[in-house]
């Protein structure tokens, strides 16, 4: 039990893992004998070594002081831990899919030698969260449905990334070269008829707007959620009122579109005080 007591305190004032810890300073150490003592140390000495071998044998590198870095070394350091971080949240689905349908010629030569297994589960996934019918009952009629479809994807794929049956022709790649032309106006001209599952895939995934400006209409959203008494939600339920306050808005204002259509009115006294551009009557004529 003493000797349990010693290696608890040596435990908690050890300063760093893997270094051996210092002399406890304890009530009672005087009670035990230099062999129990010397016992003790030894222990602690081997299981530093063996835990600083573990972690060698693993590949796990101690960090190092940031005091001591300069400002290019501690950028390194720390850029390698944040992206590993938030990668799995920037490397989504989306992401992985339109890399592989990228019509561009150098995504697409990139894409055909460098695919990984990743990039193909992603398609899979994707391809059966948007097209798969998820009401079937019947678990053997889904599980069949999914195969069909998708290894007719990969047969269409396949065609796409080594040019062959409709996209062998050399004309559709040479307007592919077009710097402005958008990716999934491509596939709209080109592979959306043609094929089954690649093209309404890629029309999807390549025309989703990626840019600083979705972002900040996200988080226009996540700030009206937690506004108030909701400043603490966690983020998963953020989310998902986010999610669902942004699909009400958005059918609100179809409906309301569609009723001013309906009534010979595209556009109202709001609109023009959005705008900045004050009411459009026969005083602001009569003022001009």
């Amino acid at each position: 039990m003493v000797r349990l007591g010693l290696m608890k305190q040596i435990k908690y004032n050890e300063i760093t893992p893997g270094k051996k810890a210092g002399k406890a300073k304890t009530e009672g150490l005087d009670e035990i004998n230099d062999d129990e003592a010397s016992s003790s140390d030894e222990e602690d000495d081997n299981n530093s070594a063996a835990s600083d071998s573990q972690s060698v044998a693993k590949g796990d590198e101690e960090p190092a002081p940031v005091d001591t870095m300069d400002c290019f070394t501690e950028f390194k350091y720390w850029y390698k831990r944040h992206w590993a971080f938030y990668k799995e949240q920037l490397l989504t689905d989306y992401v992985h899919v339109a890399y592989v349908l990228s019509p561009d010629p150098r995504v697409h030569t990139d894409a055909k030698e460098n695919t990984k297994v990743e990039d193909r589960l992603a398609c899979e996934r994707l391809l059966v969260k948007l097209f798969l019918p998820g009401y079937i009952e019947n678990k053997d009629v889904w599980e069949r449905k999914k195969a069909a479809m998708v290894d007719k994807f990969l047969g269409e794929l396949q065609d796409f990334q080594n040019k062959n049956g409709y996209f062998k022709k050399m004309s559709i790649w040479i307007a592919a070269e077009d710097p402005s032309l958008q990716s999934y106006h491509w596939h709209q001209r080109y592979s959306l008829i043609f094929t089954e599952w690649l093209g309404k895939l890629a029309c999807i995934v390549c025309s989703k707007m990626t840019g600083i400006g979705e972002a900040e209409h996200m988080w226009k959203e996540n700030k009206k959620t937690r506004g108030g008494q909701r400043s603490r939600l966690t983020p998963d339920k953020t989310k998902k009122q986010a999610t669902i306050c942004s699909a009400h808005s958005m059918n609100k204002s179809i409906a309301r579109n569609a009723l001013s259509r309906h009534h010979g009115r595209l556009m109202n006294d709001e609109d023009f005080n959005t705008m900045n551009m004050g009411r459009l009557d026969a005083c602001n004529f009569g003022s001009q």
